[in-house]
């Protein structure tokens, strides 16, 4: 038996539909009735309900407006709209919402009743796919692939728990019998652009075509395990004696470097990380992977290049440069000047302590300015807003880590000043235009924050922590304050009715109206008008 809950404002049609339906005879139990949507969504969480039959048009909370919120917490309640011709545009907006269907009013009884057992069928078959065990282990196998991508990415990107490690490997089919482990990475510098009916697929089947090369060397002929990361690298990990596997990676990733080169003519980078005697420390190893391939800027493509090469065994355990740039870049996005000058500092103290080569500085600084300059294009401003024409030639000019700390230290501040500024004043024409688009559509019962929030392209969570700021006021208070201004002038200067001057400034319910009227006047409607007839409000 499933259950159901009827809302409609018109006391005789919800009795009538009440009276003339079996409702056990189709499946259903009625667990409430209600004459507005707000009551009735209250109840929703008491009654749990199978199935919400509403109409349309209500007051306090319309059907629309309680379809939005169930559809939005509720996922598997069905919601029906029942509404009459004149509402049968209006009603098409349900379907958005995902509502499961809409009825026309008059509702005829068999008509409902043979509605009622469709719905029940519907019903039976979701409930049936859910309890099926079989449809549910189908289900979980078709994901088995994608499941095991994803906790081999988490395995290499944090720390888990050594029991968790076990049950997964268990479960994913996986093995690395250790006691060294040390990851690979493999990016392929790029594509060939030729023309391709359908470029992004054939790009797409390289990249399948790569892996599978890359998984046949290392999974079947050495035992280890091949994924591929979100941002579409391919990632090895490597088990075996700890003195011997540097070799073993060299030698499988030139075997797969050469192999990717000859069969799908283009070429790969491979970055190597050091050896770990630990699972719960392959992070490390995979951190140095992909720096090591952050050094295909210096050293060029088609290479096969091992962190202990380039680092001179220094560890990774500090700041690593590509943590370094993204820490630097999102400090300036939020404006942190302290954090820029910090992260510039321990980055200089980290290549002093390295003996980072001049060279190799030269190229660190030569790739965070293209870091900066993608900042400077992401955000719309030309790279002279901060970079100069010859801001290269500058870099090359400083002599020492200090000059060039000082230097970018500049640079930097100055982006942040420049993109604080920027969204200062855009999140001022922001308010701006939600208060004039609220002063435009005050007399919309309809109006909502979601609908101002859509009109300037913002969040209502960002949204509501500028108004506030801006109005004094929150968004509700704003609205009702306005309104209610609105309708003291119109009090003051015009004979309307109560229901009519209601109508007039976004209320079609005019007893709720007189209840905020008088609850922030003081005054009923009335009264007010006695007070103040032939004035208007400042």
């Amino acid at each position: 038996m499933y259950r159901i809950i009827l809302i409609d404002d018109e006391d005789e049609v919800r009795q009538g539909i009440k009276r003339k339906t079996n409702w056990e005879a189709c499946g259903f139990q009625l667990v409430g009735d209600f004459d507005n949507g707000r009551d009735a969504y209250e109840a929703v969480e008491r009654l749990q309900p199978d199935a919400v039959i509403t109409d349309i048009c209500m007051p306090f909370m319309d059907g629309l407006q309680l379809a939005t919120l169930i559809s939005a917490n509720y996922r598997d309640t069905k919601v029906i709209i029942v509404t009459g011709y004149e509402d049968f545009d209006y009603a098409k907006q349900a379907i958005k919402l995902k509502v499961k269907d809409y009825l026309l009013k008059p509702i005829n009884s068999a008509e409902f009743t043979e509605f009622l057992h469709k719905l029940r069928l519907e019903l039976d078959e979701e409930r049936a796919q859910r309890e099926d065990v079989t449809f549910l282990r189908h289900q979980f196998r078709e994901s088995m692939p994608l499941l095991r991508e994803r906790f081999l990415e988490r395995l290499v990107t944090s720390c888990i728990r050594a029991d968790e490690i076990e049950r997964k490997f268990q479960l994913y089919g996986l093995s690395l019998q250790g006691p060294g482990y040390t990851a690979l990475a493999l990016d392929i510098d790029e594509f060939h652009r030729e023309a391709y009916i359908d470029q992004l697929a054939e790009e797409e089947l390289l990249r399948f075509a790569a892996y599978n090369i890359l998984h046949e060397i290392v999974e079947k002929e050495h035992g280890g395990i091949v994924f591929r990361t979100r941002d579409d690298k391919l990632i090895a990990l490597i088990s075996g004696d700890p003195q011997l596997t540097q070799l073993t990676c060299q030698t499988l990733a030139e075997h797969a470097r050469h192999s990717i080169e000859k069969y799908l003519n283009m070429t790969v980078t491979v970055g190597i990380g050091r050896s770990y005697e630990s699972l719960r420390e392959l992070p490390k190893s995979f951190q140095e992977a992909l720096s090591a391939l952050d050094y295909r800027f210096l050293l060029g493509k088609n290479r096969i290049i091992s962190i202990g090469d380039m680092e001179h065994g220094s560890s990774l355990d500090n700041l690593s440069y590509t943590h370094m740039e993204k820490r630097l870049v999102s400090s300036i996005k939020t404006g942190d000047k302290a954090a820029v000058a910090q992260t510039l500092q321990e980055w200089i103290d980290e290549m002093k302590r390295a003996g980072c080569l001049m060279d190799k500085c030269y190229g660190k600084m030569n790739k965070l300015l293209v870091a900066l300059m993608n900042v400077l294009a992401e955000t719309g401003f030309e790279e002279a807003a901060v970079l100069g024409d010859h801001s290269f030639m500058e870099l090359y000019g400083k002599r020492t880590l200090d000059d060039m700390q000082l230097w970018l230290e500049t640079i930097c501040l100055a982006l942040v000043e420049l993109l604080s500024d920027k969204r200062t004043k855009v999140s001022q024409a922001q308010m701006e235009a939600a208060v004039a688009y609220i002063h435009e559509h005050y007399a919309d019962e309809q109006l909502s924050l979601q609908q101002v929030c859509s009109q300037i392209y913002m969040s209502m969570s960002y949204f509501s922590a500028l108004f506030k700021p801006h109005t004094g006021m929150t968004f509700v208070e704003y609205v009702t304050r306005y309104r209610l201004e609105k309708a003291k002038d119109m009090l003051a200067a015009s004979q309307l009715k109560t229901y009519e001057l209601a109508a007039k400034v976004g209320y079609n319910d005019p007893q709720y109206f007189s209840v905020i009227f008088k609850r922030n006047t003081g005054m009923t409607p009335k009264e007010f008008r006695a007070a103040h007839k032939g004035k208007l409000s400042l």
